[in-house]
């Protein structure tokens, strides 16, 4: 079962390293699915989101509180869109229903940005959901994701600043914290 994520490269510039690597597992398997779904609300059972994310925790309360921890840190990403004429803030789910006892979740894209997800044409980043949920750490998952936007070319030049704010890294790290730290094990897990 192959499940590819698609969207637009603008998500590729909110930091989401206040997720862990569950909830980045969980979150990318959702967007996988609502891709091109072009549905106000598409309804996942827990099994299913479970398998798609890789998931291996058995008790379902625990499940239960990382999709809440999910969307609590969702509402409050930076999701934004700046043209020479506007800037633009939004949430990119709108609604998101967990029903404990039916063991579903119900999600609601927000109708004006349903494009981050839906009819991609150029600019967008792809790649592997297994192969994202087998990587342990979260800056190696922020790491694949920014290399899989920039496959073509097969190199990713950034500025230490626009780094530290991607991977939002901590003030206190100095270079020898970041290699040690995260590149490191970013070199330890993508070294293929």
């Amino acid at each position: 079962m192959s499940n590819v994520v698609v969207y637009k490269d603008e998500m590729n510039t909110i930091p989401l390293r206040s997720f862990n690597s569950k909830e980045m597992d969980l979150f990318f398997s959702i967007c996988s699915k609502m891709r091109n779904e072009n549905l106000n609300t598409i309804t996942f059972s827990f099994e299913d989101l479970k398998e798609l994310s890789n998931y291996k925790i058995t008790a379902t309360s625990h499940f239960i509180s990382d999709l809440e921890s999910i969307y609590s840190k969702l509402v409050q990403l930076d999701f934004r869109i700046e043209t020479e004429e506007k800037i633009i803030k939004f949430v990119l789910f709108t609604e998101y229903e967990i029903d404990k006892i039916k063991e579903t979740i119900s999600i609601k894209t927000n109708d004006r940005f349903k494009f981050i997800l839906n009819n991609i044409v150029g600019d967008f980043t792809k790649f592997e959901l297994e192969e994202f949920t087998m990587l342990a750490s979260s800056y190696s998952k922020t790491a694949y994701r920014l290399l899989k936007q920039f496959r073509q070319s097969g190199y990713y030049i950034v500025q230490i600043d626009k780094f530290r704010r991607l991977f939002d890294i901590p003030d206190s790290y100095r270079m020898s914290d970041i290699d040690r730290q995260i590149l490191n094990q970013i070199k330890k897990e993508l070294s293929d």
